[in-house]
């Protein structure tokens, strides 16, 4: 039985030969690209299930969708750099008070 690395190791040989062996890639990734929120069709195709905008206002509302979403996204994303910025800093206020106490890390005695 192959281990997990040799599986791994035969997954991205089989990958590789299979992207060498593709024509046309933008064909190959059409389908996923299509089925992805940064696509237009992809919201046109939610708004149409949803039912509630009506059929000539789908390509507008479709675009308004996508804006929202990234927004929402972008949103989410300042949030959590916000967050990692302040426990950083307090990180560091904290191993700066430690060391005015006289703590020192192991390595710089």
């Amino acid at each position: 039985m192959a281990t997990p690395e040799e599986r791994s190791r035969a997954a991205r040989i089989a990958a590789h030969s299979s992207w060498a062996q593709t024509p046309d890639r933008r064909e190959r990734t059409q389908p996923a690209t299509n089925a992805s929120p940064v696509s237009l069709e992809y919201w046109e195709k939610k708004l149409r299930e949803e039912g509630v905008v009506r059929e000539e206002d789908i390509s507008k509302a479709a675009v308004n969708a996508r804006s929202a979403e990234m927004r929402r996204r972008a949103l989410k994303s300042a949030k959590a750099r916000a967050r990692n910025r302040a426990e950083k800093l307090e990180y560091h206020q904290n191993r700066h008070e430690a060391w005015e106490r006289g703590w020192r890390p192991k390595d710089d005695l």
